[in-house]
């Protein structure tokens, strides 16, 4: 606990002081001034004894939710109750995390004796990870308001920023929720449509193939019986998200990676509930985690944790080292899914080689997140020397990404070149056809 000098107090100490040169004139004013001043401190002593018991009976609570969504508000609760003998005027403080777009307020709180009051806060944090939230500070006037006491509440407590996409679908806007639903449908319908593995026997339905026909199933029910076929369950899908410089460019709301890390949750949410195994892997210049392949929707979790801190580092991607283990990690024939970039051919030679590689394999799918500065670039006016050079790079280097991308495809990767923003669903959707073409 802290106690101080409240400005009521200062002031009338400076007050009585600025009356000394009148002593020059006046010697008596002496005897006043120094009588205003044994007030002031008496006064001052009979607050210091009040003020202890007072906050004293000053209690702190603190509630946040366990997760929230980036960019999306949440709400911060504090209960602050006194349960002292004398009423507070009190000034609360809260200490929220630096990333916070809303700064520390004070706000002020008129507490009778026994009574309890909540303070609600939204609080919207736009950074992906675990954000920790500082003590509450509260600071209380005497009577007189003389002096101040001021005490720290410890309060810590964390809070996880996850996706916003996989945090809250509630949150999306409605076109976006109609496309998921959309694929909802479209996963649940090619899951029974297509494969190999029998799943069950049906009635025949004009348009139903006639060489799925169950003969003797017909013969014992004397009508027609069709067989039905579901794609394999319980194939592994890694999904392996590059956290190198490239993938730190800014694309308006977030980074690549934001973008890449959402729409990877919402691939793996989507295998799980189709039967499939799926894990998930990091790399920049190394590999920065490795989750195998693991089964179930309660499996979300554990991926999460995975990937929803995930910062982009000033490294460049090395593939490399993610092919090397994936190759000793991931023997059985699996769908692999790369979110990352190419700049041009040069650099991404040995990425390349690596893929190329690992489509010998594995399924491959390369999801390519496009630069929009390098679009923008393009499309903007030539009015300098300067703007046509800067149009220059840009056109060679999408020239360059282009055959990158077009010498995979080539190798047998099977290539997805998106907007970050748009990753989501077109991702999905491939996941979806290449897992109906039985390719596992």
């Amino acid at each position: 606990m802290t106690i101080r000098p409240a400005p009521r107090l200062l002031g009338g100490i400076f007050a009585a002081a600025a009356l000394a040169p009148l002593a020059f004139a006046w010697p008596p004013i002496l005897g006043v001034i120094c009588g205003l001043w044994l007030l002031l401190a008496v006064l001052a002593l009979l607050e210091y004894r009040n003020l202890k018991p007072m906050l004293a009976g000053v209690s702190v609570q603190r509630r946040l939710p366990a997760n929230a969504a980036r960019g999306l508000p949440f709400v911060c609760e504090t209960t602050v109750a006194n349960s002292g003998s004398l009423p507070i005027h009190a000034v609360v403080r809260e200490g929220v995390p630096p990333a916070a777009l809303q700064g520390p307020a004070f706000v002020p709180l008129e507490l009778a004796a026994g009574a309890r009051k909540t303070i609600t806060a939204r609080l919207t944090i736009p950074v992906r990870g675990q954000h920790s939230f500082g003590p509450a500070w509260v600071r209380i006037r005497g009577p007189w308001k003389l002096l101040e006491a001021q005490q720290g509440f410890d309060l810590s407590g964390g809070i996880k920023v996850l996706p916003e996409t996989y945090a809250s679908r509630e949150t999306l806007s409605q076109d976006q929720r109609a496309r998921l639903m959309q694929l909802d449908k479209l996963t649940r319908t090619r899951r029974h449509g297509a494969g190999s593995e029998f799943e069950s026997l049906a009635e025949y339905r004009p348009g139903d193939d006639p060489r799925r026909i169950d003969w003797r199933t017909t013969a014992r029910v004397r009508r027609p019986v069709i067989r039905r076929y579901q794609v394999e369950r319980h194939r592994d899908v890694m999904i392996v998200i590059d956290s190198g410089r490239l993938m730190g460019a800014s694309v308006g709301n977030g980074t690549k990676l934001d973008c890449a890390v959402d729409a990877a949750l919402m691939l793996a949410r989507v295998a799980l509930q189709t039967g499939d195994r799926c894990g998930i892997a990091v790399f920049d210049d190394a590999v920065r985690g490795y989750l195998s392949p693991v089964a179930g929707v309660s499996a979300m979790g554990p991926l999460a944790d995975q990937v929803y801190a995930l910062d982009s580092q000033m490294r460049e991607a090395d593939f490399g080292a993610m092919f090397a283990e994936l190759q000793v990690r991931q023997p059985r024939r699996s769908l692999i899914v790369v979110l990352s970039d190419l700049v041009d051919e040069e650099t991404s030679q040995r990425m390349r080689t690596s893929m190329m590689r690992l489509a010998k394999r594995h399924v491959v799918l390369f999801a390519a997140l496009q630069t929009p500065l390098l679009a923008a670039a393009l499309r903007g006016e030539v009015n300098s020397l300067l703007d046509g050079a800067r149009k220059g790079v840009a056109l060679r280097l999408l020239r360059q990404r282009r055959r990158a991308l077009h010498s995979l495809r080539r190798a047998g990767v099977h290539i997805l070149d998106v907007a970050p923003s748009d990753l989501s669903i077109p991702l999905i959707n491939q996941f979806i056809e290449l897992r109906s073409q039985d390719l596992l």
